[in-house]
C-alpha cells in the first residue's frame, strides 16, 4: 500500500547549503510567497482622460485628478474617507463606487453596486464580479465626461 509522507510545517524549515540540495529523505519546502497588504511595487496610475466638461451636470464641480494606484486594494468613491482611498468628487460617482486590486502584473476592478455603473472599454461591469483592466485600457466610473480614466504604468 501507499505510505503518506507528512510535510514539515513552515516553522520546521531547514536551511541548506548554497548548492540548494536537501539531504536524502528530507523534503524541501519552498518559501511561502507573502502578499503585501499596504503597498505595491508596480507603478500604476489611472490618468483622467475625459473631456472634463461639467455642462451635462448643470452645476460646477471639481475636476477629478489622476489616481495613482499605490496600494494593493483601494476603493473609488465620491468622498475620501477611512474606507474610500481614491476620491472622484463628482455627483455621478457613488459613495463607494468600485474596488481596485493592484499587483505588479495586473489591475482588477469590481463594481460595488454603484448607481451609475462602472465601464471597461464601454462594457458595463456586473456588480460584485472582478474584471481585469489592461494597460492602456479605459475605465469609466459613472461619468464619461469627468471620470474616464486610462490605465498606465509609470
Amino acid at each position: 500500500m501507499f505510505a503518506l509522507r507528512a510535510r514539515a510545517s513552515p516553522a520546521a524549515r531547514v536551511s541548506y547549503s548554497a548548492s540548494g540540495f536537501a539531504p536524502k529523505g528530507v523534503v524541501r519546502i519552498a518559501p511561502i510567497a507573502r502578499r503585501r497588504a499596504t503597498t505595491t511595487r508596480a507603478g500604476w496610475v489611472l490618468k483622467n482622460a475625459g473631456p472634463k466638461s461639467t455642462d451635462h451636470l448643470g452645476e460646477a464641480c471639481e475636476i477629478p485628478k489622476d489616481l495613482p494606484l499605490t496600494k494593493s486594494r483601494m476603493v473609488v468613491g465620491r468622498t475620501a474617507s477611512e474606507s474610500v482611498s481614491l476620491e472622484i468628487p463628482v455627483p455621478t460617482v457613488s459613495g463607494a463606487h468600485a474596488m481596485i486590486e493592484v499587483s505588479d502584473a495586473k489591475v482588477m476592478i469590481t463594481d460595488l453596486s454603484s448607481t451609475n455603473g462602472t465601464f471597461i472599454e464601454g462594457d458595463e461591469l456586473q456588480a460584485g464580479i472582478e474584471y481585469e483592466l489592461k494597460e492602456g485600457g479605459e475605465v469609466v466610473f459613472g461619468d464619461e465626461f469627468l471620470a474616464l480614466y486610462i490605465l498606465q504604468k509609470t
